[in-house]
């Protein structure tokens, strides 16, 4: 009699439980869901749908696409190496055609490709490309190296391949994407802008790194995108010289690292903070007065202090911070010119010295 007792307790208690509604994720409205799965790589948010068909379409509306060898890795593992198995291009191409051929192309905030792939896979990379006008994606990154600046820097400032970059269609510069595009960011592709190219209209951030780029081009690009916050070109071998008379009055970030043919910098604009990494040449902005941080890495053989006094912009009353690195063969002499960097809270300042000849005083010496 007690048992039958404890016995219905029990299941009393059971069914109570049962009828509590469930806090879990599946009783969560379906854009809430697809915000969370947003949060997750591309590849574990695509898992999600083998756990109920509410959840089978729900990662379709990933707003994060990023595909690199990461996240269309092979899903088998090796024990012996502790790495996932190794993508090839073929594989890599068949599975984010397969991922973009099922999302819904709605709400894309980033689309980002990296990954060595070259002009001989144009077919696809065009249609990635449309995938992301059509999207409306608001940041938009395509690395066709697959490798970092530091090693652009050791292979002396370009990438080497056998293989033709892809070149970009004039799709992306079309007047439709206009709108919508924020951040734009190239690496090693060949870009060549469309006679009728109108600017992009809110693009606050561009980049371009190892990209076969014209000076033409690249003057047109900073003078029709009159948001621009943020500009960085680096490795790019064709350029010789960046010239924009056009006012960049939002550009606060400028960027410019081992352009090999680069001569001169000339921009209509007042960064805050500017970094470079080349040989000694012309530097001419608008105005200095909004510098707060200066970081210069000089490639060529040149005495650091006197860059300090000569080469710098001298009116920058706002400097907090310099970073500069000189390469040196003969003694450093202090300039005797007055320093004018008043509100200079941080200086870096690294000299690498060199010579053929041995020295008989010090490199210092009358400092």
């Amino acid at each position: 009699m007690m048992r039958d007792s404890e016995q219905c307790l029990h299941e009393g208690v059971a069914s109570k439980r049962r009828k509590v509604p469930g806090n879990s994720l599946c009783n969560l409205p379906m854009d809430i869901l697809s915000t969370i799965l947003s949060l997750l790589p591309i590849n574990d948010a695509i898992r999600t749908s083998v756990l109920s068909r509410k959840w089978k379409y729900i990662w379709c509306s990933h707003t994060n696409l990023t595909f690199n060898k990461g996240t269309m890795r092979k899903t088998y593992f090796k024990p012996s190496t502790g790495y996932y198995g190794f993508i090839r291009d073929k594989e890599f191409v068949t599975k984010v055609d397969t991922v973009l051929r099922q999302h819904s192309r709605m709400g894309v905030e980033r689309m980002e490709i990296k990954f060595r792939l070259h002009s001989e896979h144009a077919d696809h990379i065009d249609r990635w490309v449309n995938f992301a006008i059509s999207s409306k994606t608001k940041k938009f990154v395509i690395n066709l190296a697959c490798v970092s600046k530091s090693m652009l820097f050791r292979a002396g400032g370009h990438w080497i391949s056998r293989k033709e970059p892809y070149n970009l269609p004039s799709e992306l510069f079309s007047p439709d994407n206009s709108p919508y595009l924020q951040c734009l960011e190239l690496r090693t592709v060949s870009l060549q802008l469309p006679s009728d190219f109108k600017g992009f209209l809110n693009l606050k951030s561009l980049t371009l790194v190892d990209v076969r780029i014209i000076d033409d081009d690249v003057q047109r690009m900073l003078s029709k995108c009159n948001l621009l916050e943020f500009f960085e070109i680096s490795y790019c071998i064709m350029v010789t010289s960046i010239r924009v008379l056009h006012p960049l009055d939002r550009l606060k970030h400028l960027v410019v690292g081992i352009c090999r043919k680069l001569q001169d910098i000339v921009l209509n604009c007042s960064p805050t903070t500017l970094e470079y990494t080349g040989a000694m040449i012309p530097l001419i902005l608008a105005s200095t007065s909004r510098l707060t941080n200066i970081s210069v890495v000089l490639t060529t053989y040149q005495s650091a202090l006197s860059y300090i006094s000569t080469g710098l912009p001298c009116t920058s009353p706002r400097l907090e911070t310099l970073t500069l690195l000189c390469h040196e063969r003969e003694r450093t002499i202090v300039p005797r010119g007055p320093f004018k960097f008043t509100y200079l809270q941080n200086l870096r300042l690294e000299l690498v010295i060199s010579s053929y000849e041995s020295r008989k005083t010090d490199v210092l010496a009358g400092a």
